[in-house]
């Protein structure tokens, strides 16, 4: 693990306890909620019965909650995250829905599943701080199996609010807001590649077919 994971890895295990509750105050204080947010996100990726999906960077499960209701009770969810506490939090949030993915402890550069073992792929909010972004990009379509859709979401002014006053304020307060959605680590052949702007154009989502 590179020295950069390790340290987001203890940041995120000291704030784990706090993290829901913060999302909440910061997309209140913005003007939007952050379930209609996650909804947008699960929506992308047309998830049907029975589908096996895999979230990177779970953090505490709230996305995983609303998959399971798409996938159903045959479907299979995994949800992977590098911090232990975000795994403690997202299972304790999943025991009280009744859900019981698997949770893994793990590093989204080197994913430790085999090829093709997914039929969608999530990720939401850590992208910006990998160590290895194009690696980590190569390893969500690695697992993902032909057709797969896979959605990459993170922190990003969209570009007319990049020169403004307000966007060089929320870059100074937060450097994540500096980073481009990731296009430039795709390979050229990906189907459907879609490039929207959400949560107050704070935040890119990109979403994608891995080639069938």
């Amino acid at each position: 693990m590179e020295a950069p994971d390790r340290r987001w890895r203890t940041f995120y295990n000291r704030t784990a306890w706090a993290y829901d509750q913060a999302l909440s105050v910061m997309g209140w204080a913005r003007g939007f909620s952050d379930r209609q947010a996650r909804l947008h996100l699960v929506e992308r990726l047309d998830l049907k019965v029975g589908q096996s999906v895999l979230e990177v960077s779970v953090g505490t499960g709230s996305n995983l909650v609303l998959m399971a209701a798409r996938v159903g009770p045959s479907g299979r969810l995994v949800g992977l995250d590098i911090s232990p506490g975000m795994l403690e939090q997202s299972r304790r949030k999943l025991v009280r829905q009744g859900l019981a993915p698997l949770l893994v402890e793990g590093d989204a550069v080197n994913l430790p599943f085999a090829a093709e073992s997914f039929d969608a792929v999530l990720h939401f909010g850590s992208f910006n701080t990998f160590s290895n972004r194009h690696q980590a990009a190569k390893e969500m379509l690695r697992v993902a199996r032909p057709g797969a859709r896979i959605v990459i979401s993170a922190e990003g002014l969209r570009p007319d609010r990049r020169d403004t006053w307000m966007g060089r304020l929320m870059v100074r307060l937060n450097p994540l807001y500096e980073f481009h959605p990731p296009i430039e680590f795709l390979p050229p052949e990906v189907e459907d590649l879609n490039l929207v702007w959400y949560r107050g154009a704070l935040c890119y989502l990109v979403d994608f077919n891995k080639p069938a």
